[in-house]
C-alpha cells in the first residue's frame, strides 16, 4: 500500500474521527470516475478507484458516525486543461498506430478547454462551494456532481446500454484504425 495519497490520509485521520464519534471525509474525484472517454484510460482508472474507495469506506465508517462524500467535477476551468492537452499533444507527435487518434483527441480537448461555455464548465470556486456544502450539511448526499454538462452526461449514460453509449462515443471521438 502506498504511504501517500487519499488512502494514507484517511488512515491518519480516521482513528481520531472514530474516537470522537463523528467526522467527514470528502474525496474529490471526477465525473471521469463514472464515465470513461477514449484516450483517458489511466486517468479514468484512477478516478474509478477513488469512487470505489469512497463507496466501500462510506459503508465501513458509517457506524462510527463518519460520513464519506464524493465530489465529482466535470470540466473545470483550471490549468488541468493545459496539462492534459500538452500530454496528449506529445503523444500525437509520436508516429505509430495512434498518432491520428491522439492528434484528433488533442484538438478536441484543447477546444473543450479553450472554448468553455457556462453549461459545460465552471471555475474552481464552484467546486469549492460544493465541497463546503458537503462538509456543512448534517446529512450529506453520497455524491455531488459539479457542472450541468456532467449531470447531463451521467443521465445519458444511465439510460443507454453499453452498445449505445459506445456508438455515441464514436460520434464524438475518432476511432483508431490501422495506417493505410
Amino acid at each position: 500500500m502506498s504511504r501517500r495519497g487519499p488512502v494514507r490520509l484517511t488512515q491518519l485521520v480516521l482513528p481520531g474521527m472514530r474516537s470522537q464519534g463523528w467526522g467527514r471525509i470528502v474525496n474529490v474525484s471526477s465525473v471521469g470516475g463514472r464515465l470513461t472517454f477514449p484516450g483517458g484510460g489511466a486517468y479514468h482508472a484512477s478516478k474509478h478507484a477513488m469512487e470505489a474507495l469512497s463507496d466501500a469506506l462510506r459503508h465501513e465508517v458509517r457506524g462510527f458516525g463518519v460520513r464519506v462524500v464524493v465530489v465529482e467535477p466535470g470540466l473545470i476551468r483550471t490549468r488541468f486543461g493545459d496539462t492534459a492537452t500538452a500530454t496528449i499533444a506529445e503523444e500525437a507527435e509520436a508516429a505509430g498506430p495512434y498518432a491520428a487518434f491522439d492528434a484528433a483527441l488533442a484538438r478536441r480537448v484543447t477546444d473543450a478547454y479553450e472554448r468553455p461555455s457556462r453549461l459545460t464548465s465552471v471555475g474552481p470556486e464552484a467546486v469549492a462551494r460544493v465541497i463546503e456544502r458537503a462538509i456543512s450539511r448534517t446529512r450529506p448526499r453520497p455524491r455531488y456532481v459539479v457542472t450541468g454538462a456532467a449531470r447531463m452526461l451521467l443521465a445519458i449514460r444511465a439510460l443507454l446500454p453499453d452498445a449505445a453509449w459506445d456508438a455515441f462515443l464514436r460520434t464524438q471521438f475518432l476511432t483508431p484504425r490501422p495506417e493505410a
